[in-house]
């Protein structure tokens, strides 16, 4: 009943809200002749030829590269944020290195649901974990250049009987540009309304032919943007240096001397504190960082005579940047005064190379079935660093730029899909029969950073009033970001195999029965039998519903069976320990399970009136043994811990923090996808319009017991805000409408997106009694995005975006909450679906041939 209530309630929401939402945003806009899009064939979400999104027995998203342009972002992964209700991307999950891997979540479920193929094959994963979600390796979709795509497909339906382990929530599958003559190239530059974070992006992209009707289509995209991030004056009462007592010594300053260091009752202020420069920028505000990004992509297919083709795709990304940290205040003594006697702002700093490459034949065989047998190998190498910072412990000793440790992730995918296509087949019905068998082997390595980056030196701090006294072991290594130590380092591999098979039954026009099946076996993870039964059932002629059942999985990423860090915090080392270790298994750790899925969807589709197109989708995903990470747990928290900690491993602390990876429980997500979308003819041009929207809600049914020698010690197995981030990641509601105008050389296009209720846990101080964690709704939020075009001719043409038109800026931070540092140009939320820079413009000059 509450179900049924809260459906009522989103359906209700989106259909009195998208109207207004057909004015504003940061969608995308739809192109006029973008309903036809219902007729044109798709590939994804079954192994039979011929289907259209209109005809599908499952909901799936067609958008072409003009779709994906007219986002005006520099990215798939925010182009799809942009353009699609059901996906979600946080502006800014954290800043530091996470502020450049990013990873969006489909249906409110987690990023590492979402199954990423390219041309159809399964995309390697990012080699760093916790993108978004922890415990989890999601694929970034940032690295794949927008030059290179024709159009992208996204399923939004389980089917991990048909593509295997991550995908739960969907499938996002892009195809490739395959030309074999013309070209384009293009140019865009653009700045925020305040000013700064000026980008530059080029594309260029031909095709040629190749042999008899084959092609080689090849691409290259560069991005340069400069880095804007929220700065602001900092208080004249918020000190930099020590203050003096009446004798004229340096003496520690009040407060908290990490955010806010203040003066004591009778002391002085440093002379230096009416000179210094005290605008200074802290990451935590969001922005965008420095980043430059090179990007090279082919796809290649040739006929080997009448019944073969060699195909082969590949690209290469090379991606570095530099994110700011929080300013340091010369004052604290994890600084070295001598190296910075002014303070410092630490970077973190980022050199990836992303490579991948698949070579392929394809062709008939007799009896009418089609084979295609590939080959793909795909690879993330991140290099880690911190820049402008300091390793307190070792004095003058000290470099200021280190190296914090390497990841690398890749993947060999192997294969064979056999199809076959009859008009009379089973049963006298028209009949599409699949089957095929896939070999895939990932390795996993994380390497040590450089040992200034970890270490400690053993010098005692060197100056001011705490001069000569220890360096705090809480503080080794690198400030802000710390190196990986040798014991946290690690390697792993392993294979998969999998068998699936498809039946798709055609009994009578406008009837359509999906069925399909596949078993997965996982090293480590173990197997699993998956089903999915999908169908769709014409009543009359532009009527018809449609509906799917399926089990899925996904096995723990390859990273998350290694995973251990080593941090430091105030006064404390903070671990997180692989659950394989025989430290975690003592302390109550177990092998990660595999998250199994269990999905319904039920929906319509229909076409009232000509070139009108409307779909309804309810869908259910219940997930089995989500992955989460344990509430951290100490000495001083939990009374009695330490001893079961320090028995685990000597290397542990007297009050040293504990946490690993666990299966927490099981979840169920709820919600309805509503599209509609259309044209019509002014006499002045023509109009292309829809109108979408997504309603999620994330429950947890159950949550996992303690591990029995913890039980005693009162240890919250999912924290609340660990609870909070898979609940409620997602706006609860986000609906996207569009208008688009085109006549002659003219166009213009207005888009708005609205989100709704977004939570966050917040921990709120009171003026009396103990602090507080609460939900905070940061949502209900409105943008508007703008463009104008025109074609001076057929092959060169210009196009001026504004996006964010009315400079919305996301909620504030609560003035109470511990995390809100004490400056208002810091105190928006970080990961609010919301830029906190605003407005944004940008031209786009475009030559074709």
């Amino acid at each position: 009943m509450h179900f049924k209530k809260s459906l009522a309630l989103g359906v209700a929401a989106i259909a009195f809200l998208t109207p207004a939402l057909a004015w504003a945003d940061d969608a995308t806009v739809a192109d006029p002749g973008e309903a036809d899009a219902a007729n044109n064939i798709v590939v994804t979400g079954a192994r039979s030829a011929g289907r259209t999104v209109q005809n599908s027995p499952a909901p799936i998203d067609v958008l072409p590269a003009e779709t994906l342009q007219q986002a005006n972002q520099a990215s798939l992964l925010q182009a799809l944020n942009d353009t699609l209700p059901s996906f979600n991307v946080p502006n800014m999950p954290s800043y530091g290195i996470n502020t450049f891997i990013r990873a969006g979540q489909l249906r409110g479920l987690s990023s590492g649901h979402t199954l990423v193929l390219i041309n159809g094959k399964r995309r390697h994963v990012t080699a760093r974990l916790g993108v978004n979600d922890v415990g989890v390796a999601a694929v970034d979709l940032g690295l794949i250049p927008l030059g290179t795509i024709d159009r992208v497909e996204v399923l939004r339906d389980g089917a991990s009987a048909i593509y295997g382990s991550d995908a739960i929530a969907g499938v996002i599958n892009v195809i490739t540009r395959k030309s074999s003559e013309g070209g384009e190239v293009s140019a865009r530059v653009g700045q925020y309304y305040q000013g700064g974070g000026w980008v530059q992006q080029y594309n260029a992209g031909a095709g040629v032919g190749v042999g008899d009707g084959g092609h080689l289509y090849v691409s290259g995209q560069y991005i340069d943007q400069k880095a804007l991030f929220g700065d602001g004056d900092v208080p004249d009462n918020i000190l930099f240096y020590f203050p003096r007592n009446a004798a004229g010594q340096q003496i520690l300053p009040g407060g908290n001397p990490s955010t806010a260091p203040s003066l004591p009752a009778g002391a002085t202020p440093d002379p230096r504190e009416t000179t210094t420069d005290r605008r200074k920028i802290f990451g935590a505000a969001g922005g965008v960082p420095r980043a430059q990004v090179a990007s090279f992509t082919a796809d290649l297919g040739v006929p080997l005579g009448d019944a073969i083709e060699l195909y082969g795709f590949g690209d290469y990304t090379h991606r570095k940047g530099r994110s700011p940290q929080h300013f340091r205040f010369a004052s604290r003594d994890q600084n070295v005064r001598a190296i910075w006697p002014d303070g410092f702002t630490p970077y973190s700093g980022i050199v990836e190379n992303n490579f991948s490459a698949l070579l392929g034949l394809r062709g008939e065989i007799g009896g009418g079935w089609n084979w295609d047998l590939s080959n793909g190998y795909g690879q993330d190498d991140i290099d880690t660093c911190v820049y402008d910072s300091i390793s307190p412990s070792y004095g003058l000793n000290s470099k200021t730029d280190f190296f914090l440790g390497n990841y690398r992730y890749s993947s060999w995918n192997t294969n064979l899909d056999l199809r076959k296509s009859t008009e009379e087949g089973l049963f006298g019905f028209g009949t599409d029969w699949s089957l095929g068998a896939e070999f895939r082997r990932e390795t996993y390595r994380r390497t040590a950073g450089e040992e200034q980056s970890w270490g400690y030196g053993g010098q005692p701090i060197l100056d001011g009033p705490n001069a000569g006294k220890p360096i705090s072991l809480s503080d080794s290594g690198s400030q802000a970001d710390t190196g990986v130590r040798p014991e946290d380092a690690a390697s792993d591999d392993r294979n998969s195999y999998a068998l699936y098979a498809g039946l798709s039954l055609r009994p009578s026009e406008g009837v359509t029965l999906d069925l399909a099946a596949r078993y997965e076996r996982y090293q480590r993870a173990g197997d699993v039998l998956t089903g999915r039964v999908s169908g769709r059932y014409e009543f009359v002629p532009g009527l018809a519903v449609r509906g799917t059942a399926s089990t899925g999985f996904q096995a723990p990423a390859l990273a998350a069976l290694t995973f251990r860090q080593t941090g430091v915090t105030v006064n404390q080392t903070n671990h997180i320990l692989s659950v394989s270790s025989p430290e975690a298994q003592a302390l109550g750790a177990q092998q990660l399970k595999p998250e199994r899925s269990t999905n319904f969807s039920l929906g319509f589709v229909a076409q009232p009136v000509a070139n009108v197109n409307l779909s309804v989708d309810v869908y259910q995903v219940k997930v089995k043994d989500r992955i989460s990470q344990i509430g951290a747990f100490r000495e001083s928290t939990h009374p009695g811990s330490g001893v079961l900690v320090r028995g685990a491993s000597p290397r542990f602390g007297p009050d040293d923090s504990i946490s690993y990876l666990i299966n927490a429980g099981t979840t169920r997500t709820r919600g309805v996808d509503v599209v509609l979308d259309g044209k019509f003819d002014l006499g002045a041009g023509e109009i292309g319009w829809s109108l979408a929207g997504n309603y999620n809600k994330t429950k947890f049914l159950d949550i996992a017991d303690t591990p029995a020698v913890l039980q005693r010690f009162n240890i919250v197995l999912i924290s609340t805000a660990t609870q909070a981030q898979i609940l409620y990641r997602a706006p609860r509601l986000k609906g996207i409408g569009s208008l688009n105008w085109k006549s002659g050389p003219f166009s213009a296009g207005l888009r708005g997106t609205y989100y709704g209720k977004i939570n966050r846990s917040y921990t709120l101080t009171h003026p009396t009694g103990p602090n507080t964690i609460e939900l905070v709704d940061v949502g209900k939020i409105f943008i508007a995005d703008l463009e104008a075009g025109y074609e001076f001719t057929e092959k060169l043409d210009l196009r001026i975006n504004v996006n964010n038109l009315f400079d919305t800026k996301p909620a504030q931070v609560p003035k109470n909450a511990t995390s809100r540092w004490p400056f208002s140009s810091v105190a928006y939320v970080q990961d609010s679906p919301v830029n906190p820079l605003g407005g944004f413009y940008s031209a786009t000059l475009t030559y074709r041939w």
